[in-house]
């Protein structure tokens, strides 16, 4: 009986682990008699995503000519081109001076201040000036006497009383006695300073009081009209400026510019550094521009007033050669071209465009030949009117074909 129970368990212990094995087998190969499969839904997921992977990839592999690049398009118009060349400088006055003194001496009197405007002739300031005066009151009163005593030997040479040899003894010391007159008069004068032009004070350097030496300046005068612009210039654009020409010139300060006229061309080149001096004359612009202001100068060096011509963005450079990307219905072609002169916004087309032609102004970074496009600003240059066109034409040749076969 011990046996018999012993065998027993053994065996149902064999069973069970039997069951256990099987059950895994059937897992394994997704055969369970119950509950479900998962692994259907696993797969079914998994080639959902293959397919989406595919269409990715199909979308990826598309051409990019069947991608609409968007741009913006320019016409090729005839317009005038002016070809330049800038510079910079500085607003000089027609005359900026410092007026000095010629004699040592103590300031007695300042007439006039930074800003004022005064006439030719005009006393700025003058020094103490008691023993000139002195000396030229003398020197008036020894002229007098000698005056008189030449009229005396003048009558008494007519009524030959004196010889000639006397009368010119007086009549030298006369002429002394004037000359130290005149002399004691510029000595006088010199104490007094006054305006050698009509002009702005710009600074006053003294104080009353103040003890000056000989040729020590004492006032800054200007004269502002007109204003005058010093340029250095290449040779050879030098060669292509002349005298009466017009020329703008841009203040700093002010970002207007003002009309200037070239005044001088200087005809010698500086060998030091072989540019040209170019005198400009600034009528119009004195009350805004201020001397010593810096400024920005355009020259026009040549112009052609029916140039072909796109804008500069259009332009498409690759080492020494330049390009243009021409809209022809719904993509463009690339063109090389060769250009002419330039301006600040546009550049002239001697060869490779025609007029009328649409190039394609922005966005021609990522294009090719054959890449599609779609204008942004179409209606604008008339783009949409004239592509419009194409396509009724083009329909209508179209069924003029089908009705023939």
């Amino acid at each position: 009986m011990s046996l018999s129970k012993k065998t027993f368990g053994w065996t149902a212990l064999i069973v069970v682990l039997v069951a256990v094995i099987g059950a895994g087998v059937l897992w394994k190969m997704d055969k369970l008699p119950l509950g479900g499969s998962t692994s259907g839904d696993v797969v079914a997921a998994g080639a959902d995503s293959t397919a989406v992977d595919g269409d990715k990839k199909d979308e990826d592999e598309k051409d990019p000519k069947d991608v609409s690049v968007p741009v913006q398009l320019a016409r090729a118009e005839r317009r005038g081109i002016d070809a330049y060349y800038k510079a910079a400088s500085v607003v000089e006055a027609d005359r900026l001076v410092d007026l000095v003194t010629k004699m040592q001496g103590r300031v007695s009197s300042v007439n006039v201040e930074e800003g004022d405007w005064v006439s030719s002739g005009q006393i700025l300031a003058e020094l103490e000036n008691g023993r000139e005066r002195v000396q030229l009151r003398q020197a008036d009163l020894k002229l007098e006497d000698q005056k008189r005593l030449l009229e005396r030997n003048q009558a008494m040479l007519e009524e030959n009383l004196i010889s000639e040899q006397e009368f010119d003894v007086a009549r030298s010391a006369h002429d002394l006695a004037e000359a130290e007159r005149d002399l004691a008069r510029i000595t006088f004068e010199e104490t007094t300073l006054r305006a050698p032009f009509a002009g702005q004070v710009t600074e006053r350097k003294i104080v009353a009081g103040q003890l000056v030496n000989v040729s020590e300046a004492l006032f800054t005068l200007a004269d502002f009209s007109p204003l005058r612009v010093r340029v250095y210039l290449p040779e050879n654009v030098a060669s292509k400026v002349s005298a009466g020409q017009r020329v703008l010139v841009t203040p700093d300060a002010l970002g207007v510019s003002l009309e200037a006229k070239v005044e001088r061309v200087s005809p010698v080149v500086d060998p030091v550094t072989s540019t040209v001096r170019v005198t400009l004359r600034l009528d119009d612009g004195d009350a805004l521009a201020r001397v010593g202001g810096f400024v920005k100068v355009r020259i026009t060096t040549d112009s052609h007033t029916d140039a072909l011509a796109v804008p500069k963005l259009a332009l498409v450079e690759e080492g020494g050669l330049r390009s243009l990307f021409v809209a022809e219905a719904d993509s463009v072609r690339k063109v090389e071209i060769r250009t002419g002169l330039y301006d600040e916004d546009f550049v002239e087309i001697l060869d490779g465009v025609e007029e009328g032609w649409f190039v394609v102004e922005v966005g021609q970074g990522g294009l090719r030949d054959g890449t599609r496009i779609e204008p942004i600003n179409g209606a604008e240059v008339g783009w949409d009117a004239l592509f419009q066109e194409d396509s009724v034409a083009k329909a209508e040749a179209e069924s003029v074909l089908a009705r023939a076969e």
